[in-house]
């Protein structure tokens, strides 16, 4: 069971944390992109901090290629970040490779910190169940700018995911970034999950976060709506191999099978 919990507000406050699991939180739009692909029946997904890089990789390994610059797909990548697009897409046992402006680089900074999972409103029981084997966690708001900047979509998606592990774990001792986190879905949301309104909040914030509106007024409002399913994915992106630049990813829960 999992003691201790907090949240990063953004990646370079994790790099100063200790923990046994560290869980990275881009929910608009890439670990909900990551989630979706696995969902999918994706094999293997390296998340990479360089454009340059992430093209010679999906060449040399014959991966798909996924990512964004600026929201959109950069020239020459075979779909953008969008988990509305990833949906549909043709994955299952094929590899991948992500390039985003904010969370694989801040995947990358933090794998071989320990374990490296990725979670997302529409992974989170699955991530929430998994990590609950971890004794210290930390759950990692990748943030806006490369990582510079607070962003609150992240910051609610996080809450949500504490909100499930102090259900699965009582008695978890939660630091303070935690327990604000806990109460930005909403507190009614914690103790009447089953009410209509549980993921209303959630869904305001994300919606009216600085990032959902720019992704709404470039036409992208669907992937904000497909970012708000809860539970839609049972995939929990784990990191398993790590360089300078680039995280593999598998889903644990299929790794566990074989």
């Amino acid at each position: 069971m999992t003691r201790t919990l907090d949240v990063a507000i953004l990646p370079a406050e994790a790099l100063a944390m200790e923990a046994d699991c560290f869980v990275v939180v881009d929910v608009l739009r890439a670990t909900t992109t990551i989630a979706t692909l696995f969902a999918r029946g994706l094999e293997s997904l390296v998340a990479v901090d360089d454009i340059d890089r992430a093209r010679a990789l999906a060449s040399a390994e014959g991966r798909l290629l996924f990512g964004e610059v600026d929201a959109l797909p950069p020239p020459g990548f075979d779909f953008g970040n969008s988990p509305a697009e990833a949906a549909a897409a043709e994955v299952a046992g094929r590899g991948a490779v992500l390039f985003t402006t904010n969370g694989t680089t801040a995947l990358c900074a933090l794998a071989g910190r320990g374990a490296v999972a990725t979670g997302a409103i529409v992974n989170t029981r699955a991530v929430a169940t998994y990590v609950s084997r971890f004794d210290r966690v930390v759950l990692v708001c990748a943030g806006g700018a490369g990582g510079r900047r607070f962003a609150l979509d992240d910051f609610a998606a996080a809450g949500l995911i504490v909100q499930r592990l102090v259900r699965l774990n009582p008695g978890m001792e939660t630091g303070d970034a935690a327990g604000v986190a806990m109460t930005s879905p909403g507190y009614e949301d914690w103790l009447a999950s089953a009410l209509p309104q549980q993921t209303a909040r959630s869904a305001r914030l994300l919606a009216g976060s600085v990032h959902g509106r720019y992704l709404s007024s470039i036409g992208l409002g669907a992937d904000i709506n497909f970012a708000m399913r809860e539970d839609w994915s049972q995939a929990v992106p784990l990191v398993v191999e790590s360089a300078p630049g680039e995280a593999r990813l598998v889903d644990a829960t299929r790794a566990s099978d074989r």
